[in-house]
């Protein structure tokens, strides 16, 4: 892929290639200790496949799990889909997402590991939300430079992409009881031809100080042919490519081998940052598909609304999350790492 720059356009839609895989898609997550409200919206239009997958979360403080997924009906690529609606205002520095539909209520969330039964037996609820994104601009954003990208991406993850660091506020209705949030989190756009399966194991941590004047996002990636370890910081205003981090991670010994504590060293150049992670929750997902030797293969992805603490003692918000293809015994390969 070439070395390039993105222009302002690049924060709306684009023309479909001609991959039956060409995906556009749009991602939010967020997490608000005040509330105690977190979650992640996701539109990703495959209008080749003539469907987009629309997914809505919501993390409520009773511990609960308000979930909806669909494969919704599209004719062309653009920003709504499912009940889910986006809309770009000043590109890269604020954006809209709603949702208007059906959630199921899920006391326990390790129920989606079964999408059928989960889908067919779990209450539901009608959820109406409301959310405005906002970020630090192009500036800011990891892959304001597409070199960026080889950074942190596999091939066939996506041919386009960027990301970063978004403050999400609005309410959050779900049946008759509504929120107010204030979340820290991450906000992420790509395009062109999507295999899931491009990696064997990913991690994602992304964080935002209290008083927002620290925040990263990191990632870790493995797949069959390329390793990855890199992401960014940004620190007063400040934007810092990762050249390197350390991550000790503290699973559950037993299944499902969530993870419960995260401890990073990130560097940048001559600077350092420390911070400890405590996931708050769990959400499982699947991907079934087939692997790079045309296996069925089976990738889990789990979504944690995270607390952070800062080496200087300032408290932060934001989310983790964990990719793992899962081996013939249903343990995720990449507990090692």
């Amino acid at each position: 892929m070439p070395d390039r720059l993105l222009s302002m356009a690049d924060d709306y839609m684009h023309p479909p290639g001609d991959q039956q895989t060409w995906n556009e898609s749009r991602y939010i997550d967020f997490h608000d200790p005040s509330s105690g409200v977190g979650g992640w919206f996701r539109i990703g239009m495959r209008p080749n496949e003539k469907h987009a997958e629309m997914s809505a979360c919501v993390n409520l403080p009773d511990g609960r799990t308000a979930f909806y997924f669909e494969r919704a009906p599209i004719d062309g690529n653009r920003l709504s889909a499912g009940g889910q609606e986006w809309t770009i205002g000043d590109p890269y520095r604020i954006s809209t997402v709603s949702y208007d539909g059906p959630v199921l209520m899920l006391d326990d969330a390790w129920t989606l590991v079964d999408p059928k039964k989960a889908f067919t037996t779990s209450p539901r609820e009608t959820a109406r939300i409301r959310l405005r994104v906002e970020t630090k601009g192009l500036d800011a954003v990891m892959g304001s430079d597409q070199a960026h990208i080889d950074k942190i991406f596999l091939p066939g993850q996506a041919d386009w992409h960027y990301q970063h660091l978004c403050w999400v506020t609005g309410t959050v209705q779900i049946g008759d009881t509504s929120f107010t949030v204030d979340g820290r989190g991450g906000k992420d756009h790509s395009w062109g031809p999507r295999n899931w399966l491009a990696k064997v194991y990913l991690r994602w941590f992304i964080g935002i100080s209290e008083d927002d004047g620290l925040g990263f996002m990191l990632v870790r990636a493995v797949g069959p042919t390329k390793k990855t370890r890199s992401g960014h910081v940004w620190e007063d205003g400040e934007f810092h490519v990762v050249d390197d981090f350390e991550m000790r991670n503290t699973y559950l010994d037993t299944a499902p081998h969530t993870l419960r504590h995260t401890e990073l060293t990130i560097r940048s150049g001559a600077r350092e940052w420390s911070v400890t992670g405590e996931p708050e929750g769990w959400v499982p997902l699947r991907h079934l598909s087939k692997d790079e030797n045309g296996n069925p293969a089976h990738l889990r992805i789990v979504k944690s609304p995270t607390l952070w603490r800062f080496d200087d003692g300032r408290q932060g918000a934001g989310m983790c999350e964990m990719h793992d293809r899962v081996d013939a015994e249903g343990v995720p390969v990449g507990l090692h790492d």
